[in-house]
């Protein structure tokens, strides 16, 4: 299954659409991880899905890499943090971004830097935002020894490398195909 937002019903409980045979992920392949980072290099989020040959002595079987051509065509931001002073990986790290749409709506985001993510997998510590149509008014950055950074307006569409001193650089990512050739051959080499 492969479930698509499709935003809240009458009761402002979440509503879902399998969008799996569509997307062409409705895969029979016994999966036994999954993980999800931006392996093409192209601002929104793919998936890579590890999978069971079966009984011992079969072949190993290559994982599943399900790449997200749709979601570039929208406004996003992405953020690597670097500690200082707390752990390096920035875990229990906070990013909040605050905004306003386009009918003038204010809009919070919030993501967390975390450790593990499920079986057999690790997604990217990299932080998404998919913004649609919200501009970014303030980027707040909270990290686990107490420091607390503020940056913006900010730009979308593109990648903000911050460390705990406060230092920010922002990039644009690399070409989608040679940083997604690069990704899927480490996957490879590391067994998925």
């Amino acid at each position: 299954m492969l479930l698509r937002g499709e935003g809240l019903d009458g009761n402002h409980n979440p509503k879902f659409a399998d969008v799996a045979m569509a997307m062409g992920a409705d895969d029979i392949k016994d999966a036994r991880g999954m993980a999800v980072a931006d392996f093409d290099n192209d601002g929104d989020l793919d998936i890579v899905v590890n999978t069971n040959p079966g009984d011992v002595g079969k072949p190993s079987m290559p994982p599943v890499l399900l790449r997200n051509d749709l979601g570039q065509k929208r406004n996003w931001l992405a953020v690597e943090l670097s500690g200082t002073v707390s752990n390096h990986d920035a875990v229990g790290a906070e990013v909040v971004i605050e905004g306003r749409n386009a009918a003038g709506s204010a809009v919070t985001l919030m993501r967390q830097v975390s450790a593990g993510g499920g079986y057999a997998s690790q997604n990217s510590d990299r932080l998404y935002f998919g913004l649609g149509d919200v501009g970014v008014e303030s980027l707040t950055v909270r990290w686990p020894s107490g420091k607390k950074h503020n940056f913006g307006p900010l730009t979308p569409n593109q990648l903000l490398r911050i460390s705990e001193d406060g230092v920010i650089e922002r990039t644009k990512l690399q070409d989608r195909d040679t940083a997604m050739n690069r990704d899927v051959a480490t996957v490879n080499r590391r067994g998925g």
